[in-house]
């Protein structure tokens, strides 16, 4: 996958992928970093997977014509946005977050002085992968 992709995954997430393969969280997990929202985590794509909507290498190539200059790989879905890997550069193994539920947020892609990580609608949750699923908290329901 990873030569199809034209990436090299950071560790962490390539071991992710083979032990469990992205899917579903569990009910209530939230992204315990952001501070307003804390959105839930609706699911982390997979490899091979029949519905091409959670498929890590379909949802690669929309990704793409997102943020067609940025070294960053879709791989899951918030109530808010996306969450994204960074695969290549400075940010390498880094997880963000592109909030695209906001449209005040937005800046045009083809601003040049808009680099993706400086962008409002981003919003940097972790260091690394194993960070950001360290960071997933799965919240006591109200009684």
């Amino acid at each position: 996958m990873e030569q199809r992709l034209g990436v090299s995954l950071p560790t962490d997430y390539r071991r992710f992928l083979l032990e469990v393969n992205g899917g579903n969280p569990a009910e209530d997990v939230r992204l315990a970093q952001l501070s307003a929202g804390r959105p839930d985590v609706n699911w982390l794509l997979s490899v091979d997977q029949e519905n091409l909507s959670r498929d890590l290498e379909s949802s690669a190539e929309w990704s793409r014509r997102l943020l067609p200059h940025a070294d960053l790989l879709l791989i899951g879905f918030a109530d808010i946005g996306m969450v994204l890997l960074v695969h290549a550069g400075p940010h390498r193994g880094e997880v963000w977050l592109q909030d695209t539920g906001d449209s005040d947020m937005y800046i045009e892609p083809d601003d040049p002085d808009a680099l993706w990580h400086d962008r409002r609608d981003m919003e940097k949750l972790a260091d690394s992968f194993e960070e950001f699923m360290s960071g997933l908290v799965q919240l006591s329901k109200s009684a």
